[in-house]
């Protein structure tokens, strides 16, 4: 008899047990996926170098790049850096990850020390010539939403250029988290401004 209650209680834990906690499963939000192509117009970088704004007509996408992408960018020959960008992924809290290839042709016709200088700054070199160099890398940040920000003129590209983007939102269960508004300013002399520091324009050959 005592063993058919001990039977009957362990049932009856099991089907209260599921009660609480299958809801829970149920109640966690799905995401959901939707892609869009940014016009980028602008890459700017703060003149202290710890910042990266990848600037388009929607939003404004501020990173942090690490040393090999901050010595790149103050490369006297960032000029024969090609730039390639894989799509980017936007999360509800507004944080972006992306990934990028730098390549360098020719590079066979570099100094070996500046060779030797790419490989330790991660660089891999081709097996065979002309010799190419190449650094794959992932960046991390935060998006903004430009609203009706005006650009310089002198701070624009040219010609835009597209970057596939992925944003993952929850279902409607969960609100999307409010996108804030730019960080970049105009300064009374005219100087393009991130914090107060100032913001320069700079150039790769970009895919």
């Amino acid at each position: 008899m005592n063993k058919l209650v001990t039977l009957l209680m362990a049932f009856c834990f099991l089907v209260f047990a599921g009660a609480c906690f299958t809801p829970a499963l149920y109640d966690k939000p799905a995401l959901e996926s939707k892609h869009f192509v940014e016009k980028i117009s602008s890459f700017l970088i703060t003149q202290d170098g710890k910042n990266l704004i990848v600037a388009g007509n929607q939003y404004h996408y501020i990173f942090t790049p690490n040393d090999t992408l901050k010595f790149i960018l103050a490369w006297p020959e960032r000029k024969r850096v090609k730039a390639t960008f894989d799509s980017f992924t936007i999360n509800n809290d507004q944080s972006v990850l992306g990934s990028y290839q730098l390549r360098i042709d020719n590079a066979d016709n570099l100094p070996k020390e500046t060779v030797a200088l790419l490989t330790a700054k991660g660089f891999t070199s081709s097996a065979s010539l002309p010799l190419f160099l190449t650094y794959y890398g992932h960046i991390q940040g935060t998006r903004y939403l430009a609203d009706n920000f005006k650009m310089p003129a002198a701070m624009q590209f040219s010609q835009t250029y597209a970057i596939n983007m992925i944003e993952y939102q929850p279902s409607t269960t969960e609100a999307i988290k409010r996108i804030l508004l730019t960080p970049l300013a105009v300064a009374a002399d005219g100087l393009l401004i991130l914090g107060g520091v100032p913001i320069l324009l700079f150039s790769l050959m970009v895919d």
